[in-house]
């Protein structure tokens, strides 16, 4: 019997894919590690790896050549030269830069913003994201006389054909004839909606809670999340620059995956019992045991690690709104720093304890709703 790959979720579509690939089979975008690539949570890493840097005793401060950089045409130079480049490329640029007052990050954002980061700006702290007329996403942020930038590439659309699976046949079809359909199976969808303004978005968000959505319903300015009667989950967010993404899935998908194990068991437990009633015994006790072990389906590790991680995200909203309201002068503001890191690392020693083993169906739809969840704080955080 071969041996299953080991499963992990692409970061761009949320699709599953196996961990060794390079490329997601659904999106074509890159595979990379979970939790490490956009959003609030990648300036805790950053910091994060920069204290343990410091800890060992590595002083030398790294440069960066400005000329090296991909997508340099489309950003001011930085006055700093001193940081480190995290992903360079056509698609995708992150670098944060050391050695920057607060005055040189307001300078900077300036600079962005007249060469035409104006879009759906927004601003919260020493945060700032835009779009500029072409659809690159700008995020700036700034600690501890660091700047961090991120610039992304907008994702290329074509003609929207929409599926047609039973699942999709549930929801009303975007007006919108362009987009991307990144996954499309029996039990779920994820689509990409493009041409499709904030208006756009709350329109088709009504025409969903029309459609049956209704039940358990969560709306903010960006998101809205919904049940039908029977359970179909539906998540909806305006992902920015007239984009909108739609995810439906099928009910119950931990209840039916432990069915699958229960009736599993029972099935070689009766095929034993034709041969030997002892080995029925040892079989059945064997099984049970494991069955017994899965929490709501899932390991117990990995419930563990994802309720770690959603837990430490809610304190680090609260402690970031803390901080944004700050003048900056606030000493108390240290001491909760460096609890967060404290935290941090354990965090990291829980989600290792799973990284390393595949995701069965009821694992992929928890951490499914635990990102959701959190998604909805860092939006609710920034407006």
């Amino acid at each position: 019997m071969s041996k299953k790959p080991k499963m992990v979720i692409c970061r761009n579509c949320n699709a599953p894919m196996a961990k060794n690939v390079k490329i997601c089979p659904s999106c074509g975008a890159k595979n990379k590690k979970p939790f490490f690539k956009r959003g609030w949570f990648i300036l805790i890493i950053i910091i994060f790896i920069l204290g343990g840097i410091g800890s060992i005793g590595r002083n030398k401060k790294e440069k960066f050549v400005w000329n090296e950089v991909v997508l340099r045409e489309r950003l001011p130079e930085p006055k700093s030269n001193i940081g480190m480049i995290f992903t360079n490329d056509s698609d995708n640029l992150n670098l944060h830069i050391e050695k920057t007052s607060k005055g040189d990050y307001y300078t900077y954002i300036e600079e962005c913003q007249s060469m035409g980061y104006t879009v759906e700006s927004e601003k919260a702290g020493d945060n700032y994201a835009a779009f500029d007329e072409e659809g690159y996403g700008l995020e700036l942020n700034y600690i501890g006389e660091t700047m961090y930038i991120e610039l992304e590439a907008p994702m290329e659309m074509g003609t929207l054909n929409w599926p047609k699976s039973e699942v999709a046949g549930l929801l009303p079809i975007p007006k919108s004839t362009v987009g991307k359909v990144s996954t499309d199976t029996a039990d779920g969808c994820y689509i990409y909606v493009g041409e499709t303004s904030i208006d756009g978005f709350n329109a088709y968000a009504d025409e969903c809670s029309e459609f049956g959505f209704s039940v358990d319903y969560e709306r903010g300015d960006k998101f809205y999340n919904a049940q039908d009667e029977i359970g179909n989950k539906l998540s909806l967010f305006y992902q920015g620059n007239n984009v909108m993404t739609i995810q439906i899935r099928k009910p119950d998908e931990a209840k039916a995956d432990e069915t699958g194990i229960e009736t599993e068991i029972e099935t070689e437990i009766e095929t034993e019992k034709e041969t030997s009633s002892s080995s029925v015994q040892e079989e059945s006790t064997e099984e049970t045991e494991d069955a017994a072990g899965l929490v709501d389906g899932m390991r117990p590790e990995f419930k563990k690690a994802m309720d770690s991680y959603e837990e430490f995200m809610n304190e680090y909203c609260v402690f970031m709104e803390k901080y944004a309201e700050s003048d900056g002068t606030d000493l108390g503001l240290l001491t909760d720093y460096a609890n967060f890191m404290s935290k941090y690392a354990e965090v990291v020693e829980d989600f290792e304890a799973w990284d390393n083993g595949e995701m069965n169906t009821a694992e992929m739809a928890y951490y499914f709703d635990v990102q959701t969840r959190v998604n909805k704080k860092l939006l609710e955080m920034a407006e």
